[in-house]
């Protein structure tokens, strides 16, 4: 009986994933941009980054050569077969993420409610990542998979995960110094050397010569020069946007699609230099602190004398086995929150890699009956209120007026302190079971 209503519920559930995709494909916003370049690509044009290659000058063709090259066959099918693969995939991508995050130490004995109130603390940026088709479920899941075989010593995977996710979308760079502090340096070659070789081998196809000025071109469009898609792209939320939103006199008039209905919320009229300068201090000492966190963290165990530890382990050698590999994903979780808050452009999509942190304090609050674990515990309930109830409310005004406002950085920054405390708390907690002995001989003759 159990099993035939598990049959019947995974039925169910394949089936609403085939309706849903007849729903999703009809209106997809940033896939038709990537089917517009295939199409270019296709018909014999080579400039990729030409204004009229893709969508025209907004919707334009932002990745590298690689990835168009390497999704050629869906350019060569009918739009809706197309679209409808490309939807298949990114189900199967998300399906993925949640089989990376079931085999985090602890994460398998998560109660079925814990689970549900995670997915509801991430669900619209899900929901909003099928509806646009965007490539950057792909740069996730890569991801979450390169940290997955870094830490199972399966580096080469690992880096080729990692060089693709970097080649797909720039921001996960920002993870590299997290792999260094953990004595990764061999992952860290891979990943230099097979993030050249990815994107030397649209050479195949162009040349040499025209692949390497495709490149320099994308460096120039998309890494050098982003004030145009700052202007017309979409809300950014890292800190940087933040700043900008409050701080100065955005004009929205300037944004070239008509899309110009967004309420000023600034509270002074400072100039944009003297808010980016802000964020790239704030920034940078965000990103330092975070290193230090880790750094600490991973480096706390390395002090105990040679002996000390042997005997520390022969005693609590379980106990802190399972304390190292739960710290890790906490680590990488804090890490996660701190690239989408230092950012230079953090757009709403790009929080569906908050699933990975929350998974984290889910788990963490469900294992840790302390102040730190009933602090995730509430952090994450309060987040999927939000989550799930403003999304809900009426009214374009009142969504936008939630987007300048940056709702979604605040509960970033929400996740990025629970993190933060429940790392605190780990490693407070390892360095008294990882005591020397002459520690804890020590310790006692003190106590009267």
């Amino acid at each position: 009986m159990q099993n035939r209503s598990r049959i019947l519920l995974m039925v169910a559930i394949a089936a609403a994933v085939v309706a849903l995709g007849l729903v999703f494909i009809r209106n997809l916003i940033d896939f038709p941009v990537y089917y517009a370049a295939g199409r270019s690509l296709i018909s014999g044009r080579r400039d990729l980054y030409a204004p009229d290659f893709a969508a025209g000058q907004v919707m334009d063709y932002r990745y590298p050569p690689f990835f168009l090259l390497a999704f050629l066959p869906l350019w060569a099918m009918p739009y809706a077969v197309a679209a409808y693969t490309w939807y298949l995939l990114n189900v199967l991508l998300i399906t993925g993420c949640i089989v990376v995050l079931r085999r985090m130490p602890g994460a398998k004995r998560l109660k079925t409610s814990a689970w549900s109130v995670s997915a509801l603390a991430v669900a619209q940026y899900y929901v909003m990542a099928l509806h646009y088709g965007n490539a950057h479920l792909i740069a996730t899941f890569l991801l979450f998979a390169a940290f997955y075989f870094a830490f199972r010593e399966k580096n080469l995977v690992g880096a080729l995960a990692m060089s693709l996710a970097i080649t797909i979308k720039l921001t996960p760079v920002l993870l590299l110094p997290y792999f260094g502090l953990k004595g990764k340096r061999r992952l860290l070659v891979l990943i230099g050397g097979l993030l050249i070789a990815v994107n030397l081998v649209p050479a195949a196809y162009f040349g040499f010569d025209e692949n390497m000025e495709l490149l320099k071109g994308w460096y120039h469009h998309v890494v050098a020069d982003q004030e145009f898609h700052e202007i017309n792209g979409p809300i950014n939320l890292s800190l940087k946007g933040q700043l900008r939103r409050y701080f100065t006199r955005v004009d929205y008039t300037q944004r070239v699609d008509g899309d110009v209905q967004y309420p000023s919320i600034n509270v002074a009229s400072l100039t944009v230099e003297q808010t980016d300068t802000a964020w790239m201090v704030i920034g940078a000492l965000a990103f330092a602190s975070a290193l230090a966190l880790v750094w600490k963290t991973t480096r706390r165990n390395m002090r105990h004398r040679a002996e000390e530890r042997h005997q520390a382990l022969a005693e609590h050698g379980s106990k802190e086995r399972r304390w190292l590999d739960a710290c890790a994903p906490l680590e990488f979780g804090v890490m996660i929150c701190v690239g989408l808050l230092v950012g230079p452009l953090t757009s709403k999509i790009y929080f569906i890699a908050l699933i990975w942190p929350i998974v984290c304090m889910s788990n963490f609050a469900a294992h840790n009956p302390t102040r730190a674990g009933r602090f995730s515990h509430r952090a994450l309930l309060l987040i999927a209120v939000i989550n799930s109830v403003l999304p809900l409310l009426p009214g374009r005004s009142i969504q936008r007026l939630l987007l300048v406002l940056g709702v979604d950085f605040y509960v970033n920054c929400l996740v990025l302190a629970a993190l933060t405390y429940a790392l605190i708390e780990s490693r407070l907690s390892v360095a008294r079971l990882t005591a020397g002995p002459q520690m804890r001989d020590l310790s006692t003759s003190r106590t009267p």
